[in-house]
């Protein structure tokens, strides 16, 4: 009857343990960029395929019918050894999955029809744009442009619908959680982004991380899980633990 018992208890323990453990607390990492720009096959008003942007405290992306003749691209980068150092310590070392990304930006324009004081960008509008990831780290802020920018591998995280929705008003977009990027995301890597447009008039303008207000820089959130795996392995062993005092104290 003993054992009988033991089992019985071993087997609503672990219920009782796992389904206490499962929901733990997730940790969210929120990061500023290392570096951002804008990139354009634009020819008008300043704007130039030649030209680097990386001063600007604005940046975009844009179709090619916006205005100013041609596209705008608009690229990120963030360092993500700090998130991995955060999600190491709070779960030990391999004992996490990503769960979820997002990205926030904030423009000082944000109303459509709006003309930025810099002339180089076209009116706000809103429309299609996609976000993805891309495998070259090596572009610098100060010096990328849109004729030299190569970005070796990319995966689409995203297409989006652009609405303005007012001046100061951040803005949260969902990334997938596809293979590529969450690698680098797990190694502590440089993730880079870009934003490109998914039609011709299209006009989403969003401030960098050298604008005056940090409130309106853009914001990588990574949140991270304990794996599955090691929250059952510890339910369980709790579990046998509380079942094995039981039976001896029958």
């Amino acid at each position: 009857m003993k054992s009988t018992n033991a089992n019985s208890l071993l087997v609503a323990a672990a219920a009782c343990v796992l389904l206490g453990a499962l929901p733990a607390k997730a940790l969210i990492v929120s990061l500023n960029p290392v570096a951002d720009t804008f990139i354009t096959a634009a020819t008008q008003n300043g704007a130039s395929p030649t030209s680097n942007y990386g001063s600007l405290g604005a940046m975009i992306v844009a179709g090619s019918a916006s205005g100013n003749g041609g596209e705008y691209l608009a690229l990120l980068k963030f360092d993500l050894s700090s998130a991995l150092n955060q999600f190491n310590s709070q779960f030990g070392a391999g004992n996490w999955s990503i769960s979820g990304a997002t990205l926030q930006l904030t423009a000082n324009f944000g109303t459509r029809g709006a003309q930025p004081n810099n002339l180089r960008f076209p009116p706000i509008n809103g429309g299609l744009f996609a976000i993805d990831w891309f495998a070259d780290d090596s572009w610098a802020e100060t010096g990328v442009t849109y004729n030299n920018f190569s970005p070796g591998g990319t995966e689409g995280l995203g297409s989006y619908t652009y609405v303005p929705p007012g001046n100061d008003v951040p803005v949260v977009w969902m990334l997938g959680l596809e293979p590529s990027f969450v690698s680098d995301v797990s190694a502590g890597s440089s993730v880079s982004l870009r934003l490109s447009p998914g039609d011709a008039t299209v006009s989403y303008l969003f401030n960098t991380r050298t604008y005056n207000t940090a409130a309106n820089f853009p914001v990588l959130s990574v949140t991270a899980v304990p794996e599955p795996s090691s929250l059952a392995l510890g339910a369980l062993a709790g579990a046998g633990l509380w079942a094995l005092r039981r039976f001896r104290a029958a």
